[in-house]
Order: C-alpha cells, then structure tokens, then sequence
C-alpha cells in the first residue's frame, strides 16, 4: 500500500503516461495496514485474546458430513482432519483489532464499529479445505478495556500445539534444519504480536473486483480484449506491481490488511464466498461455473473483506504458505452481524 494518494501518482509515473497514472489514481482503495510494532498495543496477531471475565473460548461447530471434507484432502490430510474434527477442538485464535485506534484513521475505518475490539479465530487445521462460516469466527466485543482479560488457552488446544510443534521439532532434527531463531506457531495458535493500524492506499490486484475501476485493463485481464493498448497497459501494470513489491513482499506482514480490496492468491476470495453460500459447495464443476458466472461476478460485489492474514508471516514461518481471507456481505457489516463472516483459504 501507499501511504498517500499522491506518492503513489509519483511511483506510477515511471510506467505509465499522463492519462493512464490518472486512471490508475482514480481506482486507489483506501485500507488499513498492521505493521508490526514493538510496543504494547491492543491490536496483535496471535497470542491469546482478551475477553470478559468468564467468557469461553470458541469453538466450531461439528459438520454434517465430517467424511466429505475429509476426503478433498490427500489420505495424509483426511486422517489428520478426522482426527482433528473427532476431538472438536477450539479455533486457532488469529489475532484482534482496537476499533478505536482504526477510527483514530479517520474515513477509512467508517464501515467498521466505532469501539471495542474485533477478535478473528479460524479452523486451520480445516479451513483450507473448507470456506464457509463454520470454520471462522468474528467477535465485536464491546466492553471497557478494563473489563476485559486475556483469556488462557484450553488445555485440549495447548496439548494439541505442543504435539504440532514436537512434531515440527522433530522433522528438523531430522532433516538436519537450523534451529529457528524466533518462536513459531502451530495450527493451533501463534507468539503474540503487537501491531499498529496504518491507514494506506492500495492498487487493485488484477484478480479482484475493483479492477472494475480500471475497465480496460480488467477487460485484458479476462481474456475479453486483445486490443494492443490494454496488453501494453497491463504490462505496465504488472511492471509496476513488481517493482513495488506489492503482489509477494519480502517483508510478508505488508499482506495483513483491515478493509480494502483483497490481493488474492488465486480468484477473488468474495466469488468463493458466493459459491459457498449460494450455492452450498467448495467448487463448482466447469459448466456450472461457465452458466453462473455473471451472477457470481453480481453478487460477490455485495461482499467486502474484512480482514486478510498472511498465514506464514502470522506463524512465524512454520506455515509455509496461504493467505486467509474474513469477508462479509456490505449489510451485514453495516449491521454489525460478524456471526456471517466467511472465511476463504488461498495459496499458490
């Protein structure tokens, strides 16, 4: 992201002419970054998250069909899921956000509740096979900082982590690995660490829908234009993205992002979300996609994120890959109803 709409018309003139930094200016979308920080915030990724006194840790809901999600995994993955889902353990608790510090931004955070805290916990043990909201959870907490307490992790996922990194232990005395130099997560948490909330302007990925701001380009991206000006606009583009970094930064914590357009691994997370929602499934076969599209393209733009991880990043490094994306409908958002957010896994 850029820090400002006008750094970012400075960068972009390197690639493009007059008129097309203009339309590049013009699809900016405004989003809050988590940097991290060395000091104490209320805003972490990992740790443990505060509550009321009292308050349970969540944990998902078993599925109607434990065996169907097992299955899209290899024999390996299926018998861990198995495992995992017999035991119904608690969700990885992924992070939380102060909804003060992201109003003290200004416009950007204004979808957002104007106090308390947004507690993110996701199903990774699942989640990259299955999308939907039984493998997320998005807490408002609205109570006084006072009030709340960190809330220590139940003794069935504090075992299930500490045989998770006995195991990652265990494959890198084998393998001969050097030792990490910072503690690393599991599956099933990860080391606290304080961020801050950053206000920024990020240019659409060519995978998401605000492309649309930029219908030339997005009209490339799809196939549906072979016209030579939009190819050498789109190299551009791309040229731009790449030298800024900003599809796969070296330093991964620039993924992690509060509201704004997504950066996909793969398609939009929001067309997984209308697929999951609308239609009941993980994937959808090639004609029934080819026969839907256009209304999965019209319903996704309902949909807004709220929040994307990088899951390596967040882990330490001992996740090696993926991003998880928290979306969820416009009105629902408006509502505060946090209990419809979807979660969607992605990795190259």
């Amino acid at each position: 992201m850029f820090d400002a709409p006008d750094l970012a018309v400075q960068a972009m003139q390197t690639f493009f002419t007059p008129h097309q930094v203009q339309q590049v200016a013009q699809a900016l979308v405004p989003a809050i970054g988590l940097e991290p920080t060395t000091h104490a915030r209320a805003s972490r990724l990992g740790g443990v998250p505060e509550l009321p006194e009292g308050s349970p840790w969540p944990r998902p809901d078993l599925p109607a069909d434990i065996e169907a999600i097992a299955k899209r995994g290899n024999p390996d993955a299926a018998k861990e899921m198995r495992a995992h889902l017999e035991k119904r353990l608690p969700f990885a608790f992924i992070g939380q956000i102060d909804l003060a510090e992201a109003h003290a931004l200004g416009e950007v955070a204004e979808p957002l509740p104007s106090q308390g805290r947004l507690l993110f916990f996701y199903d990774l043990s699942v989640g990259p096979w299955e999308s939907g909201s039984r493998v997320a959870r998005v807490m408002w907490v609205d109570a006084p900082a006072a009030a709340l307490r960190p809330l220590a992790m139940p003794p069935d996922l504090v075992e299930a982590a500490q045989a998770e990194a006995r195991m990652h232990e265990d494959i890198r005395r084998e393998f001969n690995q050097p030792a990490p130099e910072a503690p690393q997560g599991t599956n099933y948490g990860a080391p606290a660490r304080p961020v801050s909330l950053t206000a920024g302007w990020g240019v659409p990925d060519p995978a998401s829908l605000e492309m649309a701001g930029l219908p030339a380009l997005q009209a490339y991206y799809r196939g549906e234009s072979q016209d030579e000006a939009a190819e050498a606009f789109a190299e551009a583009y791309d040229e731009m993205r790449d030298s800024l970094d900003l599809a796969y930064p070296a330093e991964r914590w620039r993924r992690h992002q509060l509201l704004g357009s997504p950066t996909p691994e793969q398609d939009d997370p929001r067309f997984q979300a209308v697929i999951t929602t609308e239609f009941g499934e993980e994937f959808l076969d090639r004609d029934t996609w080819k026969r839907e599209r256009s209304r999965i393209f019209t319903q996704a733009q309902d949909w807004r994120l709220l929040l994307q991880v990088d899951l390596a990043d967040w882990s330490g490094g001992s996740l090696g890959e993926g991003t998880v994306y928290f979306v969820i409908r416009t009105d629902d958002l408006a509502a505060h109803r946090f209990d419809r957010v979807v979660a969607v896994y992605q990795q190259t």
